[in-house]
């Protein structure tokens, strides 16, 4: 596989603060790099801030960045639609603060243009040679415990479903979707590894450096009851269909 196109989504809501450093510094590394084919789409999932304003001005600056505004709010939903709407042989997401080290998107290219076999490159904060700093030990303990809940009760193996830096070729996206991803929100994504986990595709962890953010948007206590009831309802799922 050559000259693979690259569409990484950035999902944002009122990020006023931290997009334009986030993009032009994603825009810099990107064309410092081997990648040549890319493009970048800022999905807005209901921002109420000057962040609709700010991604249309990173469009006329950036050819390569696009911005995609979604009607309602959901991390979900703004990767389905951007997804759905992409032309890229590989889709993928990552964090507008970039926690994830950018390094890690030319590793997913290499791997993605070494071998056709892989479906989803997973980043993960819990595999041996991951680097995480800045991370409170609430949240590494709940993160783990998590991981370990997906791992027994849905018969998974990946390693970490919330991590957020995921790429999978087209393609593959395609058939997960067809097969059925209800989740809108932060979930999804663990519900894409999930079902292409259980569908038989070939997931590859790769261990990145993570740097927690002090402003990040996810809610421990609701996301944990928010999760519960969705490994619940993929449980039975499970039961039914696979």
């Amino acid at each position: 596989m050559s000259n693979l196109k690259l569409d990484i989504t950035i999902p944002i809501l009122n990020e006023e603060s931290r997009l334009e450093r986030g993009v032009t510094k994603t825009v810099e590394f990107l064309e410092k790099s081997e990648i040549k084919n890319y493009s970048i789409t800022l999905a807005d999932n209901g921002s109420t801030d000057n962040t609709e304003k700010l991604a249309t001005n990173l469009t006329e600056r950036f050819p390569a960045v696009r911005a995609l505004k979604v009607d309602r709010r959901g991390v979900g939903l703004a990767l389905k639609q951007s997804w759905a709407s992409s032309d890229a042989d590989l889709i993928g997401y990552m964090d507008v603060d970039l926690a994830t080290d950018l390094n890690h998107i030319l590793e997913v290219y290499q791997i993605f243009q070494n071998n056709d076999e892989v479906d989803i490159i997973n980043g993960s904060r819990l595999l041996p040679n991951s680097q995480v700093s800045n991370r409170s030990i609430l949240r590494g303990i709940t993160s783990r415990g998590f991981n370990f809940l997906l791992n027994t009760m849905l018969d998974v193996k990946f390693s970490d479903g919330m991590c957020g830096f995921k790429f999978l070729k087209k393609t593959s996206y395609d058939k997960i979707f067809q097969s059925g991803l209800e989740n809108d929100g932060w979930f999804f994504c663990t519900e894409l590894l999930v079902k292409a986990e259980w569908m038989g595709m070939r997931i590859c962890e790769i261990p990145v450096k993570w740097e927690d953010d002090d402003d990040s948007r996810v809610r421990l206590f609701k996301t944990i009851m928010s999760y519960s009831k969705e490994i619940k309802r993929l449980k039975l799922q499970k039961a039914q269909k696979y």
